[in-house]
């Protein structure tokens, strides 16, 4: 039978929602990144990713370099949460190319969901730095939502990912199942 694991980091809480939100549906166990190591991911059949962005630069970045040789052997999914819309695919590709290893991305599937920011919950330095991005932003509706929040967090976001990680179990169960049906099957025969 498949074994999964979500490892998860974020900035402000939305990822870990979806990491809950994730682990409840697939019944799969979500742990925070930095407590992961080679010989805890080697366990599992498949990783499920999930970072914030923060800048441009994913949170799990690092941890993507750190266990490469070990996750450069799984099937991933990766969930990205930030502010960028589906529509922008330049920037979402650019993202993907500037934080994850060409050879972890030819083994993912790669999702992109809709962020959370609540300006009250920002630290200074992060409200500073927002205050001033807006400042240069030439998009109404980003600029609109750098001034005043936004809460694109929802359960339904996450369909499109547990769609395909159910299917890769399925399909990775059946077919160890098959495997072992039909070797019986010969083994009855002889």
């Amino acid at each position: 039978m498949k074994k999964g694991i979500i490892v998860f980091k974020g900035k402000y809480g939305a990822t870990r929602q979806y990491a809950q939100w994730l682990g409840q549906e697939l019944d799969l166990a979500y742990q925070e990144a930095d407590q992961m190591t080679d010989e805890l991911l080697s366990r599992y059949d498949f990783v499920i990713i999930g970072s914030s962005v923060y800048y441009g630069k994913l949170l799990l970045s690092s941890f993507l370099t750190k266990h490469f040789n070990v996750l450069s052997a799984k099937k991933l999914f990766v969930f990205i949460v930030c502010a960028t819309p589906d529509s922008d695919e330049k920037t979402q590709s650019l993202i993907v190319k500037d934080n994850i290893p060409r050879l972890i991305t030819d083994r993912s599937n790669i999702f992109f969901l809709p962020g959370r920011l609540i300006l009250k919950e920002l630290g200074l330095t992060d409200r500073i730095l927002l205050r001033v991005a807006a400042a240069f932003e030439k998009d109404p509706l980003n600029k609109q939502g750098m001034l005043n929040g936004i809460d694109g967090v929802r359960e339904e976001n996450l369909i499109d990912l547990i769609i395909a990680a159910t299917m890769y179990s399925l399909v990775k169960t059946n077919s160890h199942s098959d495997l072992k049906r039909s070797g019986a099957a010969n083994r009855h025969s002889i």
